[in-house]
């Protein structure tokens, strides 16, 4: 009688005896751009977006593959994978802390209120081109424990389709805001690493 090949023991577990690290979705750097129309209002505060990040999420995306789908013969199904993907864009959305600098100066809260405004400015009803909303790129950046980058994704031609966070106001609220952002590219580029010769 055929028996299973690994039984549970720690001899028998490759990643146990060779010291393989897990790989852990706390360790990650983001790092923003500005769509040029808004760069030289905002682009001092840019930097400081990415020590603000808290969540990052929509990255599944990225493993997208086509559903299935069916055809009965006989009254029984014979499955296949669609052609077509449903979509081939990836929303990311991202928090972030909020603060007040300098007593009160939102500073995270109005480089979004300004990407808004290129967006479609409410107050004039002004509307822009693509080459003026969109970003040239939103990277992101996984980490080992001690900081070796083992995944890149860097996003190209983004554009913020939503900012949301500020909707309600509560006198029993005692948690300090976060803002929420949507980002929308059609296009990224991701680098997997394939580990390090000799360690």
């Amino acid at each position: 009688m055929a028996k299973i090949s690994h039984l549970p023991n720690i001899r028998n577990v490759e990643a146990g005896n060779k010291n393989y690290d897990p790989m852990h979705g706390s360790i990650f750097e983001v790092a923003f751009s500005v769509p040029s129309a808004i760069a030289a209002t905002v682009q001092k505060d840019v930097a400081i977006l990415t020590q603000q990040v808290t969540t990052v999420s929509g990255l599944d995306a990225l493993q997208k593959t086509t559903a299935a789908g069916q055809q009965k013969f006989l009254g029984v199904d014979v499955s296949y994978l669609n052609p077509t993907l449903d979509n081939t864009y990836a929303d990311i959305t991202i928090e972030l802390n909020l603060n007040l600098r300098n007593v009160t100066d939102a500073y995270v809260f109005r480089v979004f209120k300004e990407w808004q405004k290129i967006n479609y400015d409410l107050k004039t009803g002004t509307r822009y081109l693509m080459k003026d909303y969109i970003a040239p790129f939103l990277a992101i950046k996984e980490a080992n424990r001690d900081g070796t980058v083992w995944r890149e994704v860097n996003f190209q031609k983004v554009m913020m389709t939503s900012v949301t966070g500020l909707d309600g106001l509560d006198y029993t609220n005692n948690e300090a805001r976060k803002l929420s952002v949507v980002f929308r590219s059609d296009i990224w580029d991701e680098n997997i690493a394939n580990g390090v010769a000799g360690a």
